[in-house]
């Protein structure tokens, strides 16, 4: 079975514990098959060997990429991402920064659908309340949307639908 590369980028933590969740809900209905990078120590190469990825990246202050990921995206303009298939999942503060929610994932997607990637797992906007976000479109988010200061109790609920999502996207 193809390998899915999660990559993800992390200051606090916060995204990385959220990385190794994900990782082990993958691991409940496709044993083995995720395999966790920390951006900051990847390469494009690294990526480019896997036709599924999943990027993790939280939203920083205002609408801005995580460090790791701002330094990396440079890096794409030379990559050639014709038939991956991307699910994106972010870390964000609906309350803190509702006018720039997941802002970062949007971003993101943008970057790797304009390098040839499609995007998959999308997620519905229904149990968040924010103002605006890069990452919506119409009543859905382009990937899954993790609220570690508003709403912690739904983290893992959240992961494990949506890991079953991705998994059909996936076609795996």
């Amino acid at each position: 079975m193809a390998k899915i590369g999660l990559f993800y980028g992390s200051n606090t933590g916060n995204t990385e514990n959220v990385a190794f969740q994900m990782k082990e809900e993958f691991d409940k209905i496709l044993p083995g098959v995720v395999e966790v990078h920390n951006i900051g120590r990847s390469t494009p190469e690294d990526i480019l060997r896997y036709t599924y990825l999943i990027f993790g990246i939280p939203t920083w202050n205002t609408g801005e990429l995580q460090d790791d990921w701002d330094a990396f995206m440079p890096r794409f303009d030379s990559m050639d991402m014709t038939g991956k298939k991307v699910a994106l999942f972010g870390l964000g503060d609906q309350n803190g920064y509702g006018f720039n929610f997941l802002d970062a994932v949007g971003i993101l997607a943008d970057k790797v659908m304009e390098r040839g990637a499609q995007v998959w797992g999308l997620w519905s906007k229904q149990s968040y309340e924010f103002e605006e976000s890069k990452a919506r479109v119409e009543e859905y988010l382009l990937g899954l949307g993790i609220d570690e200061v508003g709403q912690t109790e739904m983290t893992r609920e959240r992961i494990r639908t949506w890991a079953k999502d991705v998994k059909k996207e996936f076609a795996l």
